[in-house]
């Protein structure tokens, strides 16, 4: 056996950037060990050689395992020390790898391919988002499949009025802009972005500087590979010829086609099966052929499939006419709703004709958080959780849900970066939020109408968002001159028929005056800087539509929490009174919570107390109890109190607020020379003055003279 490691270093944006292969996985066709500085993943590609000729499609797998050995943590929760089901950030670290990666395979290819991406070593210093496209990307052309160019990902930060490219861990806590393109040279065709009140010129010159980073980090790529001794891959296509496709084009004339258009008595579902079955029909003696091998049941589906989609393409492209007679920008028939259930905290139906998406609201205490303890994140507390729902009924198949699927997590946390950004501090709002959007119909679109749907059920919900949040969902048709682009057009409002036909997808979640959210993933190789501008342009005047149209439902949050809401209240105490406030073995605190009909109580390490209970009047009962305590009694003056203890050296007399001291029999003027039980019995009246207290926050008692 032969040992030959190839080793690649080199810097780039204040980082140390290696590549090195040949040492691990030896079997697998592509792999390597991509790091940054201290952080460090083995990726690796295989593809399946004898993958069979009648698919239609190349199934790409993203594997991104969570392991928590390097961390140097045990992981896997309290009862099963070990890697199991992958989190939910393994899912999107997945979703977004195949996004940048899967535009770059050829056409036609239908091998299944792995990727698989495996921590070895972070610091959590730096970005593994960036490094798992890099790596995915390099043992990809290492396993010689014939990818159409290297793709680079940066990490691009705005923090106090500067850039930061990949930003570390400390740097990451305060940015106001978080965007993550991948560019396969000088396109893009990925962006995940989330952003706070950070302008659209802000924006576009974040997508500029990252530009300058990318093609020379795409040519280091190019260069460890010509370094490395790699056999070409032979792949499996599916292709129908030139001559099948003539002859389906003269089965589906374009008359016969056109009745796809403007056609609301039968739905396209119907059409379409009637042409493809037209079609195998009549091709049903070729296909039966075993001597024409390029007309198979396969083949023929692929090509029908084809013919449809030019004809809707080029309706769109040369009239500005789509497939309901909509122009670029028109938007569908708009419904939305509040306060559909009275028993939840809140709720907001948004009904884009037939894309229909219910999101309620539950609101509960500030310890009702998601601690995230992940192989990246240690005892993250997750005030704000968006899920997302896509039962199969939504689109008319009859299939049982299970546990949530990779698209159903990818879509809550998009959702869910679009409204963290409008949402109250907990200072200001301090309630642990839960929304979930329910898909109930989906005709294209169903994460743009569950961000509508969530900012009506959080006002409705009486949570003051900084601004309501309308998510606008973008498309692209293209037309190709050789490998340039020579015509497109920007659509708007995809319905499920145009959903196949569409060469972009790109949401932006907007507030009335800024972006919050992001999300671009392309079928073709990448997009422009014009084409990014003007989509960006051109998502402003539906953002006012959409946004306007939400506001005559509910233009603000509710004057008033529903009554099936927990109750919250939040004050502030002298830190150092926390401990006299919970008392001796958690007994005052106790006490408190009984006398409160067992109010619910946390206490932050700031002195901020936070009670909950679903009566305002406990919650009024604990916090005058609390404040008792915590406020100190005044220094010099007469109060009446009541022996509790009568001791040989002094007595303790228990006072106002919870309040207890000691009289020293030193300071005892009318006793002074008798023994001080003689004078004093347990359950007297008497009266004294705060002297002062001490260092261990004691009260020094006297008896006024």
């Amino acid at each position: 056996m032969k040992f030959d490691q190839k080793e690649h270093s080199f810097d780039r944006a204040w980082q140390s950037f290696t590549f090195s292969t040949w040492m691990l996985a030896p079997q697998a066709d592509g792999a390597a060990l991509v790091s940054i500085w201290e952080n460090t993943l083995l990726v690796t590609t295989v593809m399946e050689r004898n993958a069979s000729p009648d698919r239609d499609f190349m199934p790409l797998g993203i594997d991104r395992k969570d392991y928590f050995p390097a961390a140097g943590k045990i992981g896997g929760g309290q009862y099963r020390k070990r890697e199991w089901r992958p989190s939910d950030n393994a899912v999107l670290y997945a979703r977004m790898t195949d996004r940048a990666l899967r535009p770059l395979f050829p056409k036609w290819m239908v091998n299944d391919t792995v990727i698989t991406i495996t921590p070895m070593q972070i610091d959590k210093q730096q970005d593994l988002w960036v490094l798992s496209i890099i790596g995915s990307s390099l043992t990809t052309m290492l396993a010689w499949i014939p990818f159409a160019w290297p793709v680079w990902a940066v990490r691009i930060w705005y923090i106090d009025g500067e850039f930061v490219i990949n930003p570390t861990g400390e740097q990451r806590q305060t940015t106001e802009l978080n965007l993550l393109v991948a560019w396969p040279k000088w396109l893009i065709n990925m962006i995940e972005c989330d952003a706070k009140q950070v302008p659209e010129s802000i924006l576009l010159q974040a997508f500029e500087l990252g530009q300058q980073h990318i093609d020379m980090i795409c040519d280091q790529q190019t260069a460890f590979l010509s370094w490395c001794a790699i056999t070409p891959k032979t792949i499996v296509v599916t292709k129908p010829s030139k001559e099948l496709l003539a002859t389906i084009a003269t089965i589906l004339p374009h008359d016969m086609l056109s009745q796809l258009f403007g056609n609301t008595k039968v739905s396209f579902n119907e059409l379409f099966s009637e042409f493809q079955s037209l079609t195998l029909t009549t091709l049903a003696g070729a296909i039966a052929d075993s001597s024409q091998s390029d007309v198979t049941q396969t083949l023929v589906k692929m090509w029908v499939f084809q013919v449809v989609k030019d004809a809707i393409r080029k309706r769109t492209l040369d009239q500005d006419k789509r497939i309901d007679d909509r122009d670029s920008t028109q938007i569908r028939p708009l419904l939305s709703k509040v306060w559909l259930f009275k028993r939840t905290h809140g709720s907001g139906l948004f009904w884009r004709w037939d894309t229909q998406v219910l999101s309620t609201v539950t609101l509960w205490a500030p310890w009702d958080v998601q601690v995230i303890d992940s192989m990246e994140d240690d005892q993250v507390e997750q005030r704000y959780m968006h899920h997302y729902n896509f039962p199969w009924y939504s689109v008319n198949e009859a299939k049982m849900s299970r546990w949530p699927w990779r698209r159903e997590v990818w879509h809550g946390a998009l959702a869910e970066k679009a409204l963290e950004h409008v949402l109250p501090s907990k200072v200001d709002f301090p309630y642990t939020m839960r929304v979930v959007s329910e898909c109930l119909a989906s005709w294209g679109s169903t994460s743009q109408a569950s961000v509508c749907a969530s900012t009506l059920a959080l006002l409705d919900a009486w949570v003051p968002l900084q601004a309501p949040v309308a998510w606008i969902a973008m498309w692209l048709m293209t037309e190709y001159n050789g490998d340039t682009i020579s015509k497109y057009s920007v659509l708007t409002d995809l319905m499920w028929t145009e959903d196949f036909v569409w060469d972009m997808d790109f949401k932006v979640a907007w507030t009335k005056t800024w972006v919050t959210a992001i999300q671009l993933d392309t079928k073709i190789v990448g997009l422009t800087s014009e084409i990014i501008q003007k989509t960006i342009a051109d998502s402003k005047t539906i953002r006012d539509e959409i946004l306007d149209f939400m506001g005559q439902t509910i233009a603000t949050h509710r004057s008033a929490l529903s009554p099936f809401a927990p109750k919250m209240s939040s004050f502030q105490i002298n830190p150092d009174k926390v401990r006299e406030v919970i008392g001796k073995w958690w007994e005052t605190i106790d006490k408190i919570i009984e006398k409160a009909n067992w109010v619910k109580i946390d206490f932050q390490d700031d002195g901020t107390v936070f009670i909950s209970d679903m009566s305002q009047e406990n919650i009024d009962i604990a916090t005058k109890l609390i404040k008792d305590i915590a406020e100190d009694l005044p220094l010099k003056k007469p109060l009446d109190g009541k022996v509790i203890r009568v001791e040989q050296y002094g007595i303790f007399v228990s006072l106002p607020k919870w309040k207890s001291g000691l009289v020293h029999g030193k300071s005892m003027w009318p006793v002074k020379g008798r023994a001080v039980e003689q004078h004093f019995k347990v359950g007297d009246t008497v009266t004294v003055i705060v002297q002062s207290i001490d260092s261990q926050g004691r009260l020094v008692l006297e008896l006024p003279q």
